[in-house]
C-alpha cells in the first residue's frame, strides 16, 4: 500500500524533531533496506492527529520533544518545552500557553481562566492551568500542535493544542533511578519501574519523582532564600489485551506542590537582581491528579475508541498583597476543580484512498474559586472576597474525512458541533467592612452557546514526505459568565470568540532522508475577543471587546551531517495586532497595539554530538540556543520585555546502563521576566531563574 495515500491535509505541515540527539545514524538504500554508508534522520511517531504516523508524515503544525530530551537540565517544564517551538510562549501569569499570538486571559481574568490553546495528557482534556503537570515527568514525548483544532480534538480550541504522552510499560522487567543537584541545591530524585504481569497480557510502569530547591530569590526582609521548589510527582500505567482486538491503557497520576508559591513580586530592578521585599510569610498547597481508561477495540475496517476520564485540583495560596516590607496588605486564592469527561472516536483502518474519523465528547466540570484582598491587619477569615461557583457541561459531535482525487490530489473537510451549558454564582463580600474588594453584592445566571466550526483542506503530494497544501479553519471558545458583576448588581454575562484561520505552506525531505524543511504561512483573523474592561474605575467585567488579526510564517529544519552530528533550526515571524479594542471608561484604546505574549521573532538552533569511545562507553553533547524578540505582558504596552536570549547544554557518558551528565541552563545568565504586572503605577515582576548548573547520576535496568 502506497503509505503517502495515509497522508491527510489536516493543518499546515510544519513538523521536525527537536532534539537532535534523538537523530540517530542508520543505513538504507534506494529501496528501503539496508545498506552501506548512509546516514539519515530517524522519525518520530506522534498522534498530533489522533493516530499514529511518522511525524514527516503528519500534515500538521507540530513540534514533537522526545523522551531522550525531556528531564533535569533539558527540557524540564512547559516553559522550555514552549522556547522549543517557533511562535510558541509560556507565561504562568498569562494564558498560560500563547500559540501564533493567540492566547487567553491571565491574572486580570480573575479565578475563572479558560485556555486558548488546550493541554491533553494522555488525550484528557485538562480544564484549568492549576491543574497542568508541573514538571513534564517519565513521558513519552510532548507535541506542540499549533493552529487552531476543531474537528479532531474532544475539546476544540482556537490556538493550539499540548499533547502529553505518558511513557509506556514495556515487554520485559526493568527499571531506572537518578539523582540530581545543582545550584541553589536543585534536586530531583526519580525512580521508575515496570514489568509484565506474568500470565497475562498485561503490563504496568509506576514512576516517581521528587523535585526540590532552597529558592534563587533572596527576601530582604528576612534574609532568606525563597521562590523555593517543593513538589511530588507519581504516575502508574497499565496496559493490557482483553480478548482478540481490545487493547486497556489505565493510566493515575498525582501532584503534590509545597513550593511557597514563587510569586516574590518586586519593583523590576530589585527583581532583576533576584531580590524581593516581603512582610508575609506565603502559604501555598496544590494537590492535583486524576485517573483515565483508554479502550480500543479494532473492527474488520474500524476502529473504535472510548477515553473516560476523571480528574481535579485544589489550591490554596496566601502572600503578601502589597509587594512591600510594611505589613500593609494580603491577598490569596482558594481553588476546588473536579471534572469528567468521556470521548468516543470512530475511524477507518483501510484509508488507502477514503480516510474518515467521527466522534462524540462530554465533559462535566464543577469549579468553585475564591479570590481575598484585604488589610493584612483583619483576620483571614475576615478578608474581603469574590466567590465564584460554576457548574459546566460540554458536548460535541465531530468528524472529518478525507479523499485521494487522484494519487496526487487530496481533498479534506470536516466540523464540529458544539454545545455548552453555564450555570454560575459570583458573590463579593466583605466581612471586615473595609469592601478592599468592591461593593459586596451577589449575582447568579445560567448560560448556553451553541457552535459550528468547519474546516476544509486541499494538499498535492509530490513524493512521499514532500508536500504542498492550503487550509482553512474556524476555531471556538464558549462564551460565559464571569467572577464579576455588572455595576447594576446582574451576572456578567459574556459571548463566544472565534478564529479564522488560513494556512499555506509546503514540506520537503531530501532523496537521502538526511535532511528535512518545512515552511509555512498563516492569517488568523480573531473576532469578538473576550477581555477586562471598566466598568468604573475601580470595578471590571468581561466583555467580547476586542478584534485581532495574527499574521506570520513558521520555517523549521533538521539535520544528521554525519553519524556523530546532528543540527536543528528553526524560525517563527509572528504580526499580531489589535485591529480595535477601546475602554471607554477609562478612556483607554489599545487599538494598533501589540497582542500580549506575542513576541515578532522566533529563534531555535541546536546541535548535538555522539561518539562511541573504548570499553563500550557513550558520549553524548549537546547545545541549545533560543530567542524571543521584544514582547509586551498587557493590551497597553505600556512595559515590554527585553528580547531574550537562552543557552543551554549539557554533555555525558553512559557505559553499561550508568551514566553521569553535566548540564546548565541558562548559560549565560540571562536576566527576564517570568511574570509582571503594574501595582499602583509601579512595573512589578518576577524574574526567572538565572544560570543554573547541576550533575545528574542515572542507572538504567
Amino acid at each position: 500500500m502506497n503509505k503517502k495515500r495515509h497522508v491527510v491535509l489536516h493543518a499546515v505541515v510544519l513538523a521536525t524533531a527537536m532534539d537532535a540527539g534523538s537523530l540517530a545514524a542508520q543505513e538504507r538504500a534506494a529501496d528501503g533496506t539496508a545498506s552501506a554508508g548512509a546516514t539519515v534522520l530517524e522519525q518520530i511517531v506522534v498522534t498530533a492527529r489522533r493516530r499514529e504516523e511518522k511525524i514527516q508524515s503528519a500534515p500538521v503544525a507540530v513540534t514533537a520533544i522526545p523522551a531522550d530530551a525531556l528531564g533535569k537540565g533539558q527540557t524540564d517544564t512547559m516553559e522550555d518545552a514552549a522556547f522549543k517551538a517557533p511562535n510558541v510562549l509560556f507565561n504562568g501569569q498569562g494564558g498560560p500557553v500563547s500559540i501564533r499570538g493567540v492566547t487567553s486571559l491571565g491574572i486580570a481574568g480573575g479565578v475563572d481562566r479558560q485556555p486558548a490553546v488546550g493541554m491533553f495528557l494522555d488525550d484528557v482534556y485538562l480544564a484549568r492551568p492549576m491543574g497542568y503537570p508541573f514538571i513534564l515527568g517519565d513521558l513519552e514525548r510532548v507535541e506542540v500542535v499549533r493552529g487552531s483544532q476543531a474537528t479532531l480534538y474532544g475539546k476544540n480550541t482556537i490556538g493550539g493544542a499540548i499533547n502529553l504522552i505518558s511513557r509506556m510499560p514495556g515487554d520485559t522487567a526493568g527499571g531506572e533511578f537518578s539523582a540530581t543537584i545543582g545550584t541553589d541545591l536543585d534536586s530531583r530524585f526519580k525512580v521508575a519501574f515496570e514489568t509484565p504481569v506474568e500470565g497475562t497480557d498485561w503490563a504496568v510502569r509506576a514512576s516517581g519523582a521528587w523535585s526540590g530547591n532552597r529558592g534563587y530569590i533572596e527576601n530582604l526582609v528576612t534574609g532568606e532564600d525563597v521562590s523555593d521548589t517543593d513538589l511530588f510527582s507519581g504516575r502508574v500505567v497499565a496496559t493490557g489485551q482483553v480478548g482478540d482486538g481490545t487493547r486497556i491503557k489505565i493510566t493515575g497520576d498525582y501532584t503534590r506542590d509545597r513550593s511557597d508559591g514563587g510569586l516574590w513580586y518586586a519593583p523590576l530592578p530589585l527583581a532583576f537582581d533576584h531580590k524581593a521585599t516581603h512582610d508575609f510569610e506565603p502559604e501555598n498547597r496544590v494537590d492535583s491528579g486524576g485517573v483515565s481508561m483508554r479502550i480500543d477495540h479494532d473492527f474488520e475496517t474500524m476502529q473504535l475508541t472510548s477515553v473516560t476520564a476523571l480528574r481535579g485540583h485544589e489550591m490554596r495560596s496566601y502572600l503578601d498583597g502589597d509587594f512591600t516590607a510594611t505589613p500593609y496588605i494580603g491577598q490569596a486564592q482558594e481553588e476546588t476543580q473536579r471534572q469528567f469527561s468521556q470521548e468516543f472516536r470512530l475511524s477507518s483502518l483501510n484509508d488507502d484512498v477514503f480516510r474518515w474519523s467521527g466522534g462524540l465528547f462530554y465533559m462535566h466540570e464543577r469549579f468553585e474559586g475564591t479570590q481575598y484582598f484585604d488589610l493584612a491587619a483583619f483576620p483571614r477569615d475576615l478578608w474581603s472576597r469574590d466567590v465564584f461557583e460554576q457548574s459546566a457541561d460540554t458536548v460535541s459531535v465531530f468528524g472529518e474525512a478525507s479523499y485521494f482525487l487522484t494519487p496526487e490530489w487530496e481533498v479534506s473537510a470536516g466540523g464540529r458541533y458544539t454545545f455548552d451549558r453555564k450555570s454560575t454564582t459570583s458573590e463579593i463580600s466583605s466581612p471586615s467592612g473595609s469592601s478592599m474588594f468592591g461593593t459586596p453584592g451577589r449575582a447568579e445566571g445560567d448560560a448556553t452557546f451553541s457552535n459550528f466550526s468547519p474546516e476544509a483542506a486541499l494538499a498535492y503530494h509530490l513524493s512521499e514526505g514532500n508536500l504542498v497544501y492550503a487550509k482553512i479553519s474556524r476555531g471556538y471558545k464558549s462564551g460565559g459568565i464571569s467572577p464579576y458583576i455588572e455595576a447594576d448588581g446582574s451576572a456578567n454575562r459574556y459571548d463566544p470568540e472565534t478564529t479564522t484561520s488560513y494556512e499555506l505552506g509546503t514540506k520537503a525531505t531530501s532523496d537521502d532522508d538526511r535532511f528535512t524543511l518545512a515552511a509555512s504561512l498563516f492569517y488568523i483573523d480573531w473576532k469578538d475577543q473576550q477581555a477586562v474592561i471598566y466598568t468604573t474605575p475601580f470595578t471590571r467585567v468581561y466583555r467580547n471587546a476586542a478584534a485581532a488579526t495574527s499574521k506570520g510564517l513558521e520555517i523549521e529544519a533538521t539535520a544528521q551531517l554525519t553519524e556523530e552530528i546532528g543540527l536543528r533550526a528553526s524560525y517563527g515571524y509572528t504580526h499580531a495586532r489589535y485591529d480595535d479594542f477601546v475602554d471607554t471608561v477609562m478612556g483607554a484604546v489599545y487599538t494598533g497595539n501589540d497582542l500580549p505574549f506575542a513576541p515578532r521573532h522566533s529563534i531555535g538552533a541546536g546541535m548535538t554530538f555522539e561518539r562511541e569511545l573504548a570499553a563500550g562507553a557513550v558520549l553524548k553533547a549537546g547545545i541549545d540556543y533560543t530567542f524571543r524578540s521584544s514582547y509586551a505582558f498587557t493590551a497597553d504596552n505600556t512595559y515590554r520585555q527585553e528580547p531574550t536570549h537562552l543557552v543551554d547544554a549539557h554533555i555525558s557518558v553512559a557505559k553499561d546502563g550508568w551514566s553521569a551528565s553535566l548540564w546548565a541552563k541558562n548559560l549565560t545568565d540571562e536576566r527576564y521576566l517570568k511574570n509582571y504586572f503594574s501595582y499602583s503605577g509601579t512595573d512589578m515582576g518576577v524574574a526567572a531563574p538565572g544560570r543554573t548548573i547541576g550533575i545528574t547520576l542515572a542507572k538504567v535496568w
